[in-house]
């Protein structure tokens, strides 16, 4: 579809705020010279007069800090947990079988990084592969 040829009241698809353009979203920019503005991406035109007296407005949401911080802790200690070694036994407590999970955080010839972490006490420790 050609906008160019596209009648004007046909191209304001949405209700834009000022800035943008209301044919494409694109951010306008105000004219060097003369009294239109012209997008530069789908060159819809805007008479400069109609944008006077236009106000945006924008409303903010603000999340209670304390639900914000619980709630991916919870997530991040689930996926720390991974699989189990029912072999391997804690250092610290003694306790048999700690869960697991293992990344490649050196070169791809070397082996991967385990890092264990106790189910009972959350004693953590690391074993290089």
């Amino acid at each position: 579809m050609d906008l160019k040829n596209v009648d004007a009241s046909l191209k304001a698809i949405f209700k834009a705020d000022p800035d943008f353009c209301p044919a494409c979203g694109a951010i306008l920019t105000l004219p060097k010279s003369g009294m239109t503005v012209t997008c530069s991406v789908c060159k819809y035109s805007i008479g400069f007069s109609d944008l006077i007296g236009q106000e945006t407005t924008y409303h903010i949401d603000f999340v209670p800090l304390g639900s914000y911080l619980t709630q991916p802790k919870k997530k991040a200690e689930e996926e720390e947990l991974g699989q189990m070694d029912n072999e391997r036994e804690c250092s610290k407590c003694g306790n048999i079988g700690m869960s697991y999970t293992t990344m490649q955080l050196r070169s791809a010839d070397e082996g991967q990084t385990i890092f264990y972490i106790c189910p009972k006490c959350k004693h953590r420790e690391v074993e290089n592969s």
